[in-house]
């Protein structure tokens, strides 16, 4: 069994990541993007508050060409 579940959330830009873990999952986190890439820290460990075994993390929005966001992926 094991201890807890890390769940990585990515996708484009403005598709409703940071939504997606804050409705889904119970996670209360600002929403600050619409229309703009967000600000969003990878190894930030985002706690489920209905499940504290899930452990999500949310990615910066994926543009083309953009191959940092990718390496740190």
């Amino acid at each position: 069994i094991l201890p807890r579940f890390q769940i990585l959330v990515v996708g484009k830009s403005g598709v409703g990541k940071s939504s997606l873990i804050s409705h889904a999952f119970g996670v209360e986190k600002e929403i600050v993007a619409h229309n703009k890439p967000g600000e969003a820290h990878i190894d930030k460990e985002l706690i489920s508050s209905q499940n504290k075994r899930f452990v999500l993390h949310d990615s910066k929005g994926f543009e083309p060409g953009d191959e940092d966001n990718l390496e740190i992926v």
